[in-house]
């Protein structure tokens, strides 16, 4: 399981992004994406990329199924209008962290999975 970071400037964006992830990278998504703080968002940012460049003004986290080395291939392929970033395992407190506090965090209201083709 990994996780994704998505960073935007409105829930619209944000959801958006979700919805390419779904659709265009065919990512699974598990469960309901949820809210996290913006700063806690450019705070994890900042500990993985060392400096973050613009401030977010709204941000996510999402559960998904694939590997992270499939997930940023995917990702890489599509343009969603938000800032996703691909956090595994690999990034050890960070990742535990985020997964131990996910179900403590409100629901992303209004995201829906799409309906997937036979």
């Amino acid at each position: 399981m990994t996780l994704l970071l998505i960073r935007g400037d409105s829930y619209e964006k944000l959801k958006n992004a979700l919805a390419d992830v779904d659709r265009h990278a065919e990512l699974t998504i598990i469960g309901k994406p949820k809210i996290i703080v913006p700063e806690a968002a450019d705070e994890i940012l900042g500990h993985i990329l060392g400096e973050v460049k613009k401030p977010c003004k709204k941000a996510c986290v999402a559960k998904i199924a694939e590997k992270a080395p499939k997930a940023i291939d995917r990702i890489r392929k599509i343009h969603p209008p938000a800032h996703i970033v691909v956090i595994s395992e690999r990034y050890g407190d960070i990742y535990y962290k985020l997964l131990d506090d996910f179900p403590k965090l409100p629901i992303l209201k209004g995201y829906y999975k799409s309906k997937k083709k036979k």
